[in-house]
């Protein structure tokens, strides 16, 4: 039973930066806290590299990492993780030697608390059919052969990223096309039996609660309704289902679409103070 708060939506921009402390994942990496189950430690993490950062192992972590890179670039033993780069590090996973030349901002996610051991794993990990030691995003093919018909007007577009092979949990970029909404202006809402997580890299993707601008962070609880949604520019967002298969339900009923939709959050009550400070971004003109 998650006791993780349902999020929908907060822009990250508006969160602070904070240093993670001795005996987790990265000491002396500055981190923003997205979302965090109080009972498991489970979390979602934007965190920041500075330029000359490096860190020496060996040395594992007690969750399973899962990450992908806003900008900058990462290295780890031999790899480099340029932006948009993707990784799945099941729990146990022996880090060597990593490192910033330029500095980076990655997105994370734990599923437990990512605890620090100052020693080499039992290298189970790196032979696990869960990993994903390296995917560069940005050289694969977008698939445009989606579509539930219910979202056809998005034009979906997705590149997956993974799909666990043992709870078929699924993590995957998702394109939706410029100039995007419901035909008539309402349209059905979906349920998920599972969570869904997202943080909208690029564009603007407007729903019920407003209009989300990159660095917007939602975690969506099991049987949430929602939508519909549409794009006035395009969006370009990373998704994770947690907790089991994508499966998309459909209300009988239609619900409205706004493109002036005002921002009406759904927040915990450590973060109540933010709805009052609807972000936008630095205007282009």
């Amino acid at each position: 039973m998650s006791d993780r708060p349902h999020i929908e939506f907060i822009q990250s921009q508006m969160l602070p930066w904070r240093r993670i402390g001795p005996g987790l994942v990265r000491p002396d990496v500055e981190y923003k806290l997205l979302s965090r189950d109080a009972q498991t430690g489970a979390c979602s993490v934007l965190m920041r590299y500075a330029p000359g950062w490096s860190r020496e192992g060996p040395e594992h972590i007690v969750a399973d990492e899962e990450f992908f890179v806003i900008e900058g670039a990462l290295d780890m033993d031999g790899h480099r993780y340029t932006a948009d780069s993707y990784a799945f590090l099941p729990a146990g996973w022996t880090r060597h030697e990593m490192s910033s030349e330029s500095g980076c901002v990655v997105i994370a996610f734990y599923n437990c608390e990512p605890v620090l051991v100052m020693e080499a794993g039992d290298g189970t990990a790196e032979t696990s059919p869960r990993a994903v030691q390296h995917l560069d995003a940005a050289g694969m093919a977008w698939d445009m052969t989606l579509n539930d018909p219910n979202l056809k007007h998005l034009g979906i577009g997705r590149k997956n990223l993974r799909t666990d092979p043992e709870t078929g949990e699924r993590t995957f970029l998702s394109l939706i096309l410029p100039q995007a909404e419901p035909p008539g202006q309402r349209g059905p809402q979906e349920i998920h039996p599972i969570v869904e997580e997202a943080f909208l890299l690029g564009g603007d993707l407007t729903g019920p609660h407003g209009t989300m601008h990159p660095g917007a962070y939602f975690w969506r609880p099991p049987g949430i309704a929602h939508g519909p949604f549409g794009a006035r520019w395009g969006a370009v967002s990373l998704i994770r289902f947690v907790g089991g298969r994508h499966v998309n339900i459909w209300t009988e009923s239609e619900a409205p679409f706004s493109f002036t939709a005002p921002y009406a959050p759904i927040l915990p009550p450590e973060l109540a103070h933010l709805a009052g400070w609807p972000w936008q971004p630095v205007a282009a003109y």
